[in-house]
Protein backbone atom coordinates (compact mmCIF):
# COMPACT_ATOMS: atom_id res chain seq x y z
CA UNK A 1 0.00 0.00 0.00
CA UNK A 2 2.81 2.41 0.90
CA UNK A 3 4.50 1.71 -2.43
CA UNK A 4 1.24 2.41 -4.28
CA UNK A 5 0.74 5.71 -2.43
CA UNK A 6 4.32 6.73 -3.06
CA UNK A 7 3.96 5.85 -6.74
CA UNK A 8 0.79 7.92 -7.07
CA UNK A 9 2.42 10.83 -5.26
CA UNK A 10 5.46 10.55 -7.50
CA UNK A 11 3.30 10.67 -10.60
CA UNK A 12 1.55 13.79 -9.32
CA UNK A 13 4.90 15.45 -8.60
CA UNK A 14 6.18 14.56 -12.06
CA UNK A 15 3.04 15.93 -13.68
CA UNK A 16 3.35 19.17 -11.74
CA UNK A 17 7.02 19.50 -12.67
CA UNK A 18 6.21 18.78 -16.32
CA UNK A 19 3.48 21.44 -16.26
CA UNK A 20 5.83 24.00 -14.71
CA UNK A 21 8.55 23.13 -17.23
CA UNK A 22 6.08 23.55 -20.07
CA UNK A 23 5.04 27.00 -18.83
CA UNK A 24 8.70 27.99 -18.53
CA UNK A 25 9.28 26.82 -22.09
CA UNK A 26 6.28 28.84 -23.27
CA UNK A 27 7.63 31.95 -21.54
CA UNK A 28 11.14 31.46 -22.94
CA UNK A 29 9.81 30.96 -26.47
CA UNK A 30 8.17 34.38 -26.65
CA UNK A 31 10.27 37.06 -28.29
CA UNK A 32 9.27 40.58 -29.37
CA UNK A 33 7.56 40.49 -32.76
CA UNK A 34 8.70 44.01 -33.55
CA UNK A 35 10.99 44.89 -35.12
CA UNK A 36 10.04 41.93 -37.28
CA UNK A 37 13.12 39.99 -38.38
CA UNK A 38 12.25 36.58 -39.89
CA UNK A 39 14.22 33.65 -38.58
CA UNK A 40 16.07 31.28 -40.91
CA UNK A 41 13.18 28.81 -40.66
CA UNK A 42 10.63 31.52 -41.42
CA UNK A 43 12.62 32.69 -44.46
CA UNK A 44 12.70 29.11 -45.71
CA UNK A 45 8.93 28.78 -45.24
CA UNK A 46 8.30 31.98 -47.15
CA UNK A 47 10.59 30.88 -50.00
CA UNK A 48 8.88 27.47 -50.12
CA UNK A 49 5.37 28.90 -50.40
CA UNK A 50 6.54 31.49 -52.91
CA UNK A 51 7.01 28.73 -55.48
CA UNK A 52 4.59 28.71 -58.44
CA UNK A 53 1.09 27.30 -57.94
CA UNK A 54 1.89 24.62 -60.51
CA UNK A 55 4.41 23.02 -58.13
CA UNK A 56 1.81 22.67 -55.39
CA UNK A 57 -0.82 21.39 -57.81
CA UNK A 58 1.46 18.46 -58.66
CA UNK A 59 2.46 17.70 -55.05
CA UNK A 60 -0.93 17.44 -53.38
CA UNK A 61 -1.82 14.35 -51.34
CA UNK A 62 -5.10 14.01 -53.18
CA UNK A 63 -6.97 15.51 -56.14
CA UNK A 64 -7.89 19.18 -56.22
CA UNK A 65 -10.66 19.73 -53.70
CA UNK A 66 -13.96 20.97 -55.10
CA UNK A 67 -16.82 21.62 -52.69
CA UNK A 68 -20.13 23.33 -53.42
CA UNK A 69 -18.96 24.12 -56.96
CA UNK A 70 -15.77 25.82 -55.71
CA UNK A 71 -12.19 24.64 -56.21
CA UNK A 72 -9.62 25.34 -53.50
CA UNK A 73 -6.41 27.16 -54.39
CA UNK A 74 -3.59 24.56 -54.69
CA UNK A 75 -1.26 26.32 -52.25
CA UNK A 76 -3.98 26.59 -49.64
CA UNK A 77 -4.92 22.96 -50.21
CA UNK A 78 -1.30 21.96 -49.68
CA UNK A 79 -1.21 23.97 -46.44
CA UNK A 80 -4.38 22.43 -45.02
CA UNK A 81 -3.25 18.96 -46.04
CA UNK A 82 -0.07 19.45 -44.00
CA UNK A 83 -1.99 20.64 -40.95
CA UNK A 84 -4.93 18.22 -40.89
CA UNK A 85 -3.08 15.34 -39.14
CA UNK A 86 -2.17 17.59 -36.19
CA UNK A 87 -5.55 19.35 -35.93
CA UNK A 88 -7.21 16.90 -33.48
CA UNK A 89 -4.20 17.04 -31.14
CA UNK A 90 -4.13 20.83 -31.31
CA UNK A 91 -7.81 21.12 -30.36
CA UNK A 92 -7.45 18.61 -27.53
CA UNK A 93 -4.46 20.48 -26.08
CA UNK A 94 -5.81 24.01 -26.71
CA UNK A 95 -7.83 24.31 -23.46
CA UNK A 96 -4.78 23.32 -21.38
CA UNK A 97 -2.36 25.60 -23.25
CA UNK A 98 -4.78 28.53 -23.27
CA UNK A 99 -5.56 28.16 -19.57
CA UNK A 100 -2.43 30.02 -18.44
CA UNK A 101 -1.03 33.48 -19.28
CA UNK A 102 2.19 31.87 -20.56
CA UNK A 103 0.31 29.51 -22.85
CA UNK A 104 -1.82 32.32 -24.23
CA UNK A 105 1.27 34.46 -24.84
CA UNK A 106 2.93 31.57 -26.67
CA UNK A 107 -0.05 31.05 -29.00
CA UNK A 108 -0.52 34.77 -29.62
CA UNK A 109 3.17 35.22 -30.37
CA UNK A 110 3.10 32.41 -32.95
CA UNK A 111 0.04 33.83 -34.68
CA UNK A 112 1.53 37.33 -34.85
CA UNK A 113 4.67 36.03 -36.56
CA UNK A 114 3.03 33.61 -39.00
CA UNK A 115 0.35 36.04 -40.16
CA UNK A 116 2.87 38.81 -40.67
CA UNK A 117 5.31 36.56 -42.52
CA UNK A 118 2.93 35.57 -45.34
CA UNK A 119 1.40 39.03 -45.89
CA UNK A 120 2.68 41.01 -48.86
CA UNK A 121 5.18 43.83 -48.30
CA UNK A 122 3.91 47.04 -49.92
CA UNK A 123 5.48 50.51 -50.42
CA UNK A 124 6.66 52.41 -47.37
CA UNK A 125 4.29 54.76 -45.60
CA UNK A 126 4.74 58.49 -45.46
CA UNK A 127 4.37 58.15 -41.69
CA UNK A 128 3.63 55.46 -39.10
CA UNK A 129 2.77 56.63 -35.60
CA UNK A 130 1.79 54.84 -32.39
CA UNK A 131 -0.65 56.58 -30.08
CA UNK A 132 -2.82 55.68 -27.11
CA UNK A 133 -6.55 56.30 -26.80
CA UNK A 134 -8.11 56.73 -23.37
CA UNK A 135 -10.89 54.15 -23.51
CA UNK A 136 -13.59 53.32 -20.98
CA UNK A 137 -11.73 50.09 -20.16
CA UNK A 138 -8.27 51.63 -20.01
CA UNK A 139 -5.59 52.69 -22.51
CA UNK A 140 -6.07 51.43 -26.10
CA UNK A 141 -2.96 51.29 -28.31
CA UNK A 142 -3.56 52.41 -31.89
CA UNK A 143 -1.22 52.65 -34.85
CA UNK A 144 -1.73 55.24 -37.58
CA UNK A 145 -0.56 54.55 -41.14
CA UNK A 146 -0.45 57.50 -43.55
CA UNK A 147 0.31 56.49 -47.16
CA UNK A 148 2.27 58.56 -49.64
CA UNK A 149 -0.52 60.34 -51.51
CA UNK A 150 0.36 63.41 -53.51
CA UNK A 151 -1.91 66.31 -54.36
CA UNK A 152 -4.76 65.48 -52.00
CA UNK A 153 -5.86 67.28 -48.86
CA UNK A 154 -7.00 65.55 -45.67
CA UNK A 155 -7.32 61.84 -46.40
CA UNK A 156 -10.20 59.50 -45.62
CA UNK A 157 -9.70 57.29 -42.58
CA UNK A 158 -10.28 53.58 -42.01
CA UNK A 159 -10.44 52.53 -38.35
CA UNK A 160 -9.50 48.88 -38.64
CA UNK A 161 -9.90 45.94 -36.25
CA UNK A 162 -7.87 42.75 -36.59
CA UNK A 163 -9.29 39.24 -36.64
CA UNK A 164 -8.24 36.37 -34.39
CA UNK A 165 -11.43 35.10 -32.78
CA UNK A 166 -11.35 37.85 -30.13
CA UNK A 167 -8.59 35.84 -28.39
CA UNK A 168 -5.38 36.48 -30.37
CA UNK A 169 -3.69 38.64 -33.06
CA UNK A 170 -2.74 42.29 -32.68
CA UNK A 171 -1.47 45.43 -34.36
CA UNK A 172 1.78 43.49 -34.96
CA UNK A 173 0.08 40.58 -36.77
CA UNK A 174 -1.75 43.03 -39.06
CA UNK A 175 1.04 45.55 -39.64
CA UNK A 176 1.56 44.51 -43.28
CA UNK A 177 -2.19 44.16 -43.83
CA UNK A 178 -2.67 47.72 -42.57
CA UNK A 179 0.01 49.04 -44.90
CA UNK A 180 -1.54 47.20 -47.86
CA UNK A 181 -4.99 48.63 -47.07
CA UNK A 182 -3.60 52.15 -46.66
CA UNK A 183 -1.68 52.00 -49.93
CA UNK A 184 -4.49 50.48 -51.99
CA UNK A 185 -7.31 52.61 -50.53
CA UNK A 186 -5.13 55.73 -50.50
CA UNK A 187 -6.48 56.33 -47.01
CA UNK A 188 -5.12 56.65 -43.49
CA UNK A 189 -5.53 53.42 -41.55
CA UNK A 190 -5.87 53.46 -37.77
CA UNK A 191 -5.47 49.94 -36.36
CA UNK A 192 -6.87 49.17 -32.93
CA UNK A 193 -5.22 46.87 -30.37
CA UNK A 194 -8.46 46.05 -28.58
CA UNK A 195 -8.54 43.94 -25.42
CA UNK A 196 -8.65 40.18 -25.88
CA UNK A 197 -10.67 37.39 -24.26
CA UNK A 198 -10.76 35.42 -22.06
CA UNK A 199 -9.07 38.09 -19.94
CA UNK A 200 -11.52 40.65 -21.31
CA UNK A 201 -14.72 39.03 -22.62
CA UNK A 202 -17.38 40.68 -24.76
CA UNK A 203 -18.18 43.55 -25.00
CA UNK A 204 -14.59 44.67 -24.27
CA UNK A 205 -13.46 44.45 -27.91
CA UNK A 206 -16.51 46.36 -29.15
CA UNK A 207 -16.11 48.98 -26.40
CA UNK A 208 -12.48 49.56 -27.38
CA UNK A 209 -13.39 49.65 -31.07
CA UNK A 210 -16.09 52.24 -30.50
CA UNK A 211 -13.83 54.36 -28.29
CA UNK A 212 -11.10 54.30 -30.94
CA UNK A 213 -13.58 55.19 -33.70
CA UNK A 214 -14.98 58.15 -31.75
CA UNK A 215 -11.41 59.26 -30.97
CA UNK A 216 -10.48 59.07 -34.67
CA UNK A 217 -13.46 61.21 -35.66
CA UNK A 218 -12.60 63.80 -33.01
CA UNK A 219 -8.85 63.82 -33.72
CA UNK A 220 -8.62 63.07 -37.45
CA UNK A 221 -7.22 66.49 -38.27
CA UNK A 222 -4.27 65.88 -35.94
CA UNK A 223 -2.97 63.07 -38.18
CA UNK A 224 -4.02 64.44 -41.59
CA UNK A 225 -7.43 62.76 -41.75
CA UNK A 226 -10.83 64.05 -42.78
CA UNK A 227 -13.29 63.75 -39.84
CA UNK A 228 -16.23 63.68 -42.27
CA UNK A 229 -14.88 60.58 -44.04
CA UNK A 230 -14.09 58.08 -41.30
CA UNK A 231 -15.03 54.47 -42.02
CA UNK A 232 -14.66 51.26 -40.03
CA UNK A 233 -13.53 47.81 -40.98
CA UNK A 234 -12.16 44.51 -39.85
CA UNK A 235 -11.65 40.86 -40.63
CA UNK A 236 -13.37 37.96 -38.88
CA UNK A 237 -13.87 38.95 -35.21
CA UNK A 238 -12.69 42.44 -36.15
CA UNK A 239 -15.53 42.60 -38.65
CA UNK A 240 -17.94 41.93 -35.79
CA UNK A 241 -16.37 44.80 -33.85
CA UNK A 242 -16.78 47.13 -36.85
CA UNK A 243 -20.45 46.19 -37.29
CA UNK A 244 -21.07 46.72 -33.57
CA UNK A 245 -19.57 50.21 -33.80
CA UNK A 246 -22.02 51.18 -36.53
CA UNK A 247 -24.96 49.59 -34.68
CA UNK A 248 -24.10 51.50 -31.52
CA UNK A 249 -24.05 54.83 -33.32
CA UNK A 250 -27.56 54.19 -34.64
CA UNK A 251 -28.79 53.25 -31.18
CA UNK A 252 -27.21 56.39 -29.69
CA UNK A 253 -28.52 58.66 -32.45
CA UNK A 254 -25.00 59.60 -33.53
CA UNK A 255 -23.50 59.83 -37.05
CA UNK A 256 -22.62 56.40 -38.41
CA UNK A 257 -19.25 55.68 -40.04
CA UNK A 258 -18.91 56.75 -43.66
CA UNK A 259 -18.46 53.16 -44.89
CA UNK A 260 -17.61 49.61 -43.79
CA UNK A 261 -14.94 47.25 -45.14
CA UNK A 262 -15.57 43.70 -43.92
CA UNK A 263 -13.43 40.66 -44.71
CA UNK A 264 -15.04 37.29 -43.85
CA UNK A 265 -16.73 39.04 -40.91
CA UNK A 266 -18.19 37.53 -37.80
CA UNK A 267 -21.49 38.96 -38.96
CA UNK A 268 -23.74 36.32 -37.46
CA UNK A 269 -23.64 33.04 -35.56
CA UNK A 270 -22.96 30.46 -38.30
CA UNK A 271 -24.02 27.14 -36.78
CA UNK A 272 -27.18 26.75 -38.86
CA UNK A 273 -25.56 27.72 -42.18
CA UNK A 274 -24.69 25.12 -44.85
CA UNK A 275 -21.09 26.39 -44.94
CA UNK A 276 -20.70 25.52 -41.25
CA UNK A 277 -21.21 21.86 -42.15
CA UNK A 278 -19.43 21.91 -45.51
CA UNK A 279 -16.24 23.48 -44.15
CA UNK A 280 -16.51 22.65 -40.46
CA UNK A 281 -13.46 20.42 -40.45
CA UNK A 282 -10.09 20.75 -42.13
CA UNK A 283 -10.21 24.24 -43.65
CA UNK A 284 -8.31 26.79 -41.54
CA UNK A 285 -11.15 27.94 -39.26
CA UNK A 286 -13.20 24.95 -38.13
CA UNK A 287 -16.26 24.29 -36.00
CA UNK A 288 -14.27 22.88 -33.07
CA UNK A 289 -12.39 26.17 -32.79
CA UNK A 290 -15.63 28.15 -32.98
CA UNK A 291 -17.10 26.12 -30.13
CA UNK A 292 -13.84 26.61 -28.18
CA UNK A 293 -13.75 30.40 -28.44
CA UNK A 294 -17.40 31.46 -28.20
CA UNK A 295 -17.91 30.49 -24.52
CA UNK A 296 -14.66 32.27 -23.66
CA UNK A 297 -15.77 35.45 -25.43
CA UNK A 298 -19.52 35.58 -24.86
CA UNK A 299 -20.32 34.64 -21.27
CA UNK A 300 -24.00 33.95 -22.05
CA UNK A 301 -23.24 31.77 -25.07
CA UNK A 302 -24.72 28.30 -25.29
CA UNK A 303 -24.80 26.05 -28.33
CA UNK A 304 -28.50 25.46 -27.65
CA UNK A 305 -29.24 29.18 -27.22
CA UNK A 306 -27.92 30.70 -30.44
CA UNK A 307 -31.38 31.89 -31.47
CA UNK A 308 -31.59 33.92 -28.26
CA UNK A 309 -28.54 36.06 -29.15
CA UNK A 310 -29.30 39.75 -29.48
CA UNK A 311 -28.70 42.01 -32.48
CA UNK A 312 -25.21 42.99 -31.31
CA UNK A 313 -23.97 39.45 -30.77
CA UNK A 314 -25.68 38.15 -33.93
CA UNK A 315 -26.02 41.11 -36.35
CA UNK A 316 -27.21 39.08 -39.35
CA UNK A 317 -30.35 38.18 -37.39
CA UNK A 318 -31.04 41.70 -36.11
CA UNK A 319 -34.64 42.89 -36.47
CA UNK A 320 -33.37 45.62 -38.79
CA UNK A 321 -30.07 46.73 -40.33
CA UNK A 322 -31.53 49.93 -41.78
CA UNK A 323 -29.29 52.93 -41.32
CA UNK A 324 -25.99 51.04 -41.32
CA UNK A 325 -23.25 52.52 -43.54
CA UNK A 326 -22.68 51.34 -47.12
CA UNK A 327 -20.58 48.20 -46.98
CA UNK A 328 -18.12 45.99 -48.80
CA UNK A 329 -18.42 42.37 -47.66
CA UNK A 330 -15.78 39.92 -48.91
CA UNK A 331 -16.01 36.23 -47.98
CA UNK A 332 -13.92 33.14 -48.67
CA UNK A 333 -15.41 30.14 -50.46
CA UNK A 334 -13.90 27.49 -48.14
CA UNK A 335 -14.93 29.16 -44.90
CA UNK A 336 -17.56 28.27 -42.32
CA UNK A 337 -18.36 32.02 -42.13
CA UNK A 338 -19.08 32.26 -45.86
CA UNK A 339 -22.85 31.96 -45.55
CA UNK A 340 -23.23 34.20 -42.49
CA UNK A 341 -21.34 36.92 -44.40
CA UNK A 342 -23.61 36.40 -47.38
CA UNK A 343 -26.71 36.51 -45.15
CA UNK A 344 -25.52 39.76 -43.62
CA UNK A 345 -24.97 41.31 -47.06
CA UNK A 346 -28.41 40.16 -48.20
CA UNK A 347 -30.00 41.64 -45.06
CA UNK A 348 -28.23 44.94 -45.70
CA UNK A 349 -29.59 45.02 -49.24
CA UNK A 350 -33.10 44.11 -48.09
CA UNK A 351 -33.02 46.89 -45.50
CA UNK A 352 -31.96 49.47 -48.06
CA UNK A 353 -28.22 49.67 -47.34
CA UNK A 354 -25.90 49.84 -50.39
CA UNK A 355 -23.60 46.81 -50.35
CA UNK A 356 -21.10 45.00 -52.57
CA UNK A 357 -20.80 41.32 -51.76
CA UNK A 358 -17.96 39.25 -53.25
CA UNK A 359 -17.20 35.62 -52.50
CA UNK A 360 -13.64 34.62 -53.38
CA UNK A 361 -14.35 31.00 -54.13
CA UNK A 362 -10.80 29.55 -54.07
CA UNK A 363 -9.81 30.97 -50.69
CA UNK A 364 -10.02 30.01 -47.02
CA UNK A 365 -10.59 32.07 -43.89
CA UNK A 366 -7.82 34.57 -43.04
CA UNK A 367 -6.82 35.07 -46.68
CA UNK A 368 -5.58 38.59 -45.86
CA UNK A 369 -2.60 36.92 -44.20
CA UNK A 370 -1.53 35.09 -47.39
CA UNK A 371 -1.31 37.94 -49.90
CA UNK A 372 2.46 37.42 -50.27
CA UNK A 373 2.15 33.84 -51.50
CA UNK A 374 -1.39 33.23 -52.81
CA UNK A 375 -2.35 35.16 -55.95
CA UNK A 376 -6.11 35.11 -55.33
CA UNK A 377 -5.58 36.31 -51.75
CA UNK A 378 -3.61 39.27 -53.07
CA UNK A 379 -6.37 40.01 -55.59
CA UNK A 380 -9.11 39.83 -52.95
CA UNK A 381 -7.18 42.08 -50.57
CA UNK A 382 -6.17 44.75 -53.04
CA UNK A 383 -9.38 45.11 -55.04
CA UNK A 384 -11.51 45.28 -51.88
CA UNK A 385 -9.24 48.00 -50.46
CA UNK A 386 -9.33 49.98 -53.68
CA UNK A 387 -13.11 49.81 -53.77
CA UNK A 388 -13.25 51.01 -50.17
CA UNK A 389 -11.06 53.98 -51.12
CA UNK A 390 -13.58 54.99 -53.78
CA UNK A 391 -16.53 54.41 -51.47
CA UNK A 392 -15.29 56.34 -48.44
CA UNK A 393 -14.41 59.32 -50.63
CA UNK A 394 -17.91 59.54 -52.07
CA UNK A 395 -20.32 57.62 -49.86
CA UNK A 396 -23.21 59.81 -51.05
CA UNK A 397 -22.95 57.93 -54.36
CA UNK A 398 -22.54 54.53 -52.72
CA UNK A 399 -25.15 52.77 -54.86
CA UNK A 400 -23.41 53.71 -58.07
CA UNK A 401 -19.98 52.82 -56.71
CA UNK A 402 -21.03 49.45 -55.31
CA UNK A 403 -23.09 48.31 -58.30
CA UNK A 404 -23.10 46.04 -60.19
CA UNK A 405 -22.62 43.13 -57.85
CA UNK A 406 -19.30 41.26 -58.05
CA UNK A 407 -19.74 37.74 -59.41
CA UNK A 408 -17.22 35.24 -58.07
CA UNK A 409 -17.98 31.57 -58.54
Amino acid sequence: MKIAVWTLGGVVVLLVLAFVALQMWFAASVRPVEPFVPTKEEREQLAFYSQPESWFATHLKGPRETVDGQTLDPKLQYMVEQRRPAAPWVMRSAPLIFATPWGRAFIRHGVDREWRLFTKVTPEMAQVEDRTVNGRGGPIPVRIYRPKVEGEGPLPVLVYHHGGGWIFASIASHDRVSRLLANEARAIVVTVDYRLAPEHPYPAASDDGEDAYLWARANAASFGGDPARVGVGGDSAGGHVAINIAQRQIKAGKPVPAAMLLFYPGAGLPQEDPSYTLFGKGYALDSAFIEFILPRVFKDYGRDRIREADAFMNPANAPSLAGLPPAIVATAGFDILRDSGRRFAERLRTDGVPVRYANYASLTHSFLQFSAVVHDADTASTESARLFGRLVRDSANARAILAPEAKRE
